[in-house]
């Protein structure tokens, strides 16, 4: 079967980010039209022939109440269709929240790519963030490159999001293997080592991952920055 372009965007939109939302979809492939018919029938479509599968909504944000946005991962025909090796096994069996709002931060720079203020250089999910640098791997979550447009500047970060489930062994270890990458990579191993962005979910959040950075981040320091993951990539410079 013959898929439009938008389609097999579509397709590689979800297999990079292995879960998407409805709203994600729409931002990132329909946006322009200025309506959602368009999207709910390219859905059917694509649902309906195994191209993607529905796993269900989305838990709502905040109170909690109402139904959240349909949620899509990858299904065995589009698994197929972009040419992926191996037997088809399903991404995940369940709605992965964390998956979710990694593709939060994404869409968040979008908007503002959207305002003229960024350029989106580059990007990537788990597990194509993860790399070997001075004998340390790093996993991040999302990495980007930016540029920032009114100062013609580069940025790059390797982005973890922290939903306040992560322990402080968890997250001590995280910050451990940043600091070993910083102080022991060689000139040409990297282009550019990125600075560190820890995004938290709550105040709490942000006041424990604060707690657990403190004292630790010695003379890379500079390296690394705590923000709420709402409104990002507004602050971003």
């Amino acid at each position: 079967m013959r898929l439009s372009n938008r389609d097999a965007d579509i397709l590689h939109s979800l297999d990079r980010f292995g879960q998407l939302s409805a709203g994600h979809i729409w931002q990132l492939h329909f946006s322009v039209l200025k309506s959602k018919t368009s999207w709910d029938n390219v859905a059917k479509r694509l649902v309906r022939d195994k191209f993607i599968v529905r796993m269900g909504r989305r838990q709502v944000q905040g109170d909690g109440k109402g139904s959240g946005p349909a949620v899509y991962q990858l299904g065995a025909v589009g698994w197929q269709y972009l040419g992926k090796r191996g037997k088809f096994r399903p991404r995940f069996t369940a709605i992965s929240e964390h998956r979710l709002r990694v593709a939060d931060v994404f869409a968040q720079l979008c908007e503002r790519e959207d305002r003229g203020e960024i350029k989106i250089r580059g990007y990537y999910c788990e597990p194509d963030t993860h790399m070997r640098l001075a004998g340390v791997t790093v996993r991040p979550d999302f990495f980007v490159e930016l540029e920032l447009t009114d100062k013609s500047e580069l940025v790059s970060l390797w982005i973890e999001v922290d939903r306040d489930n992560e322990s402080r062994i968890e997250i001590e270890k995280k910050i451990r293997e940043y600091i070993a990458v910083f102080d022991g990579v060689r000139p040409g191993e990297i282009e550019t080592v990125p600075s560190v962005l820890f995004l938290a979910e709550t105040d709490i959040g942000l006041r424990n991952l604060q707690g657990y950075m403190h004292g630790k981040l010695g003379a890379y320091e500079h390296m690394f920055e705590l923000m709420h993951i709402e409104g990002f990539a507004n602050k971003v410079k």
